[in-house]
């Protein structure tokens, strides 16, 4: 584990540094990832199978319902929201370019 150094509001934590910049490569690896999807959608309904040396994709096209929450609020009673309701505790961490120390 990494050597820790605390403070009254924060713990100084060096693999948060490791963290920012593997975040930073996934966004930058999914930006490029997007971009490919988003030309082999373009290319689509004419071919939805494409190879690679390696791989294989294939674009599936599906309808989806969705229901507006505001909606649903507003027109349904309070007991039928309750049924569906389904709560879940997260924990998450959100990571963050630090500025530079004021002086």
């Amino acid at each position: 584990m990494s050597d820790l150094t605390t403070s009254d509001s924060f713990i100084v934590f060096p693999d948060v540094d490791r963290l920012g910049v593997l975040l930073a490569q996934i966004s930058d690896l999914t930006k490029q990832a997007n971009e490919i999807k988003r030309e082999m959608k373009e290319m689509t309904p004419a071919y939805k199978t494409f190879e690679g040396a390696l791989f294989r994709a294939v674009v599936i096209e599906q309808e989806k319902t969705t229901y507006d929450v505001d909606v649903l609020k507003s027109a349904a009673d309070q007991a039928i929201l309750d049924l569906a309701r389904r709560e879940s505790f997260v924990v998450s961490v959100k990571v963050t370019a630090r500025m530079a120390d004021a002086e």
